[in-house]
């Protein structure tokens, strides 16, 4: 079972993004995973900028501002009951699969 999942709210835990004077700050949801290369993007941080020509669908063209990708190890699923980041373990109950908080066992699901 994947203990990260698209919408899930995490944490920026190390790396260029992390922040020491105010972690709470570097949170957001997971918008893509790629599991092969090891990244995943979070909505509203590590910007990037593009430069993009004049389309139909963008007749200005110019830079645009889009989220970049982290490194899947330097990120954490933040706990919706304990407002912590955190583990993720998984157990089974009956045939169901279910994430739980290694912190305060509460269902992540």
């Amino acid at each position: 079972m994947q203990k990260m999942k698209v919408g899930d709210t995490v944490q920026v835990m190390a790396g260029a993004e992390a922040s020491e004077k105010n972690p709470a700050t570097k949170r957001g949801k997971v918008l893509k995973i790629d599991r092969e290369a090891g990244r995943v993007t979070v909505e509203g941080l590590r910007l990037v900028k593009r430069h993009q020509k004049k389309t139909p669908q963008n007749p200005e063209g110019g830079i645009v501002e889009k989220p970049g990708t982290i490194a899947l190890a330097n990120v954490q699923v933040v706990c919706a009951k304990c407002d912590k980041p955190t583990r993720v373990g998984v157990k089974t109950e009956g045939e169901k699969l279910q994430r739980f908080c290694k912190n305060c066992d509460a269902l992540i699901d």
